[in-house]
């Protein structure tokens, strides 16, 4: 039998260490800024999609940059490089939102993170794939990384069904809490989540932090509607707060855009578990 993977191992072997010209706008995209926020960006100022510096919170490039990362009509636009790395690790272009200076949020259980992405519906009819996602890092008690919770949209040219999704990466492990493998579990586009991947718009999707024993659970929510409860990011060490904040799209090789909007981090004052 192989030996288990340590965290290190894990990460290198999984590969995780880490559209439109028009489209409506986003219905909460000149909303006040919310109470207990840690941040709350709605980018309605270039300042929100801007770098990070030592003095200010800000955006640090993840794996690879994409063509351009602007405000555009008060929403974050991702132009994606078409002519960069289409597979492997590099394949992921994005960035990750940092505290000043590179550092981390420490926003510990009970904390949420919030946000809107867009749809295209010309997505569906254009002949490419499109997938992009949030990567909400985790951490120990000690700030350093334990978990790469993932929930990322595809669509049907994109995913392996064959039909538009969300899918969730997630980690196994065995009754003694012995990590087992990690993998990506299919979502759907479940009902109740109202989502016709032929019209498009907007979704609200939120990850709340909870605690489970000495570690931490992680619910999704899409359109306020629990689409996953993961207890599984504990197997390396107890997951216990946020610590960053990635997103990412794949690139397919191809000309695409992916639109955001209100991406707000609360803590427990104002993200009681529901």
């Amino acid at each position: 039998m192989d030996e288990l993977p340590n965290r290190r191992t894990f990460l290198q072997m999984s590969g995780l260490a880490a559209g439109a010209a028009m489209l409506p706008l986003s219905a909460t995209g000149a909303q006040a800024k919310q109470p207990n926020a840690v941040f709350d960006l709605d980018f309605s100022d270039g300042d929100d999609a801007a770098d990070n510096t030592s003095s200010s919170a800000g955006w640090v490039v993840d794996r690879r940059a994409p063509e351009a990362w602007t405000t555009d009509s008060g929403r974050l636009c991702i132009d994606i490089d078409e002519t960069a790395e289409t597979s492997g690790f590099y394949r992921y272009q994005g960035k990750k939102y940092q505290d000043a200076d590179g550092s981390y949020w420490y926003a510990g259980r009970g904390s949420r993170l919030s946000y809107r992405f867009y749809i295209d519906p010309a997505w569906e009819t254009d002949g490419e794939a499109h997938e992009s996602g949030v990567w909400p890092v985790l951490g120990n008690a000690d700030g350093a990384i334990s978990a790469y919770p993932i929930l990322a949209y595809q669509d049907s040219g994109a995913s392996d069904t064959g039909d538009a999704q969300f899918r969730a990466y997630v980690y196994e492990s065995d009754e003694d809490g012995n990590f087992v493998t990690d993998k990506w579990i299919d979502l759907g586009l479940p009902k109740k989540l109202g989502i016709d991947p032929e019209e498009g718009g907007w979704v609200d999707v939120e990850a709340q932090l909870q605690r489970f024993r000495d570690g931490a659970a992680l619910k999704w929510r899409i359109n306020n509607k629990l689409v996953v409860d993961e207890r599984g990011y504990n197997v390396f060490a107890p997951s216990t707060q946020f610590l960053e904040f990635i997103f990412n799209s794949i690139n397919f090789g191809k000309d695409a855009t992916y639109y955001y909007d209100d991406v707000v981090l609360t803590t427990p004052g104002n993200a009681r578990n529901k």
